[in-house]
C-alpha cells in the first residue's frame, strides 16, 4: 500500500498536470510555511523544507515555464512564437484583452489597437526568449495557446512584484494598453490583474480609458 507521503506527491503530480499554474503556487506557500517553522520538522533534510516540497517545488516550476523563442508579435494581445520542439504556435495571452488592429472585419480594427499593438512591439522582438505559463486551459477555440508570458524568467512566479515587472500580460495592464477580462476558467490573477487595471484607468494610462 502506497504510504501517505507516496500518495500526496502522486495527488500533487495530478494538480500540476491539471493546474500548473495552482500547483506552483501551492508549493510556494507549503515551502514558505515551512521556512517560517508553521510545520515541524521530522529530520535533517528538512531544514530548507522537506525533500518532497523541495521535489514539489521544482516539479511545478518545470511543468509551469516553457521557455520559448518570438517570432512576431500579432497584435497588442497575441504573439506567434517557436517553442522548445520547434513547432510555431499562436499564444493568446491570458487574462486581459487589446483592442483590435489587425481582424479580418476591417470596422472591428481601431486606432487604439495600432498603439497597443506597438506598445507589445516595443516591449517584445523577434529572436527574443520568453517563458510561458498556463493557468487552467491550454488552448482556445482557434487554437492558440492561452498563456501568461514572462519576458524575463521570474525566481518566484508568484511574487506580485516580479508579475508586476516580468509578466507581459500584467504590464500592459498596468501601462494601460490591455483591458483585464475574465476569461473562465482562467481566473487565477483576475483579481491582481483587476486591481491594476482600475488604477491604470484612474491614472489616464495608455489607451483604455479612451477605447469603450
Amino acid at each position: 500500500m502506497a504510504s501517505e507521503q507516496q500518495q500526496a506527491e502522486r495527488a500533487f503530480k495530478r494538480l500540476v498536470r491539471k493546474r500548473p499554474l495552482v500547483a506552483l503556487l501551492l508549493a510556494v506557500a507549503l515551502l514558505a510555511a515551512a521556512s517560517l517553522g508553521w510545520w515541524g520538522t521530522t529530520g535533517a533534510g528538512d531544514a530548507n523544507g522537506t525533500s518532497a516540497d523541495r521535489g514539489a517545488q521544482a516539479t511545478a516550476s518545470d511543468a509551469a515555464l516553457e521557455q520559448a523563442e518570438v517570432v512576431r508579435v500579432v497584435d497588442g494581445d497575441t504573439l506567434k512564437v517557436k517553442t522548445a520542439d520547434g513547432s510555431e504556435e499562436r499564444v493568446r495571452l491570458v487574462g486581459m484583452d487589446t483592442p483590435e488592429s489587425v481582424a479580418e472585419e476591417e470596422s472591428r480594427n481601431c486606432e487604439e489597437g495600432v498603439i497597443a499593438a506597438n506598445y507589445t512591439k516595443s516591449l517584445v522582438a523577434p529572436g527574443q526568449t520568453v517563458w510561458l505559463s498556463r493557468d487552467v486551459s491550454d488552448t482556445d477555440q482557434y487554437g492558440r495557446l492561452l498563456r501568461y508570458v514572462w519576458l524575463e524568467r521570474p525566481s518566484d512566479p508568484a511574487s506580485e512584484s516580479e508579475i508586476a515587472g516580468k509578466m507581459l500580460n500584467a504590464i500592459l495592464v498596468r501601462d494601460g494598453y490591455a483591458q483585464v477580462k475574465r476569461y473562465k476558467p482562467d481566473t487565477t490573477l483576475y483579481d491582481t490583474f483587476k486591481h491594476w487595471g482600475d488604477e491604470a484607468v484612474a491614472e489616464g494610462k495608455g489607451v483604455t480609458s479612451k477605447w469603450a
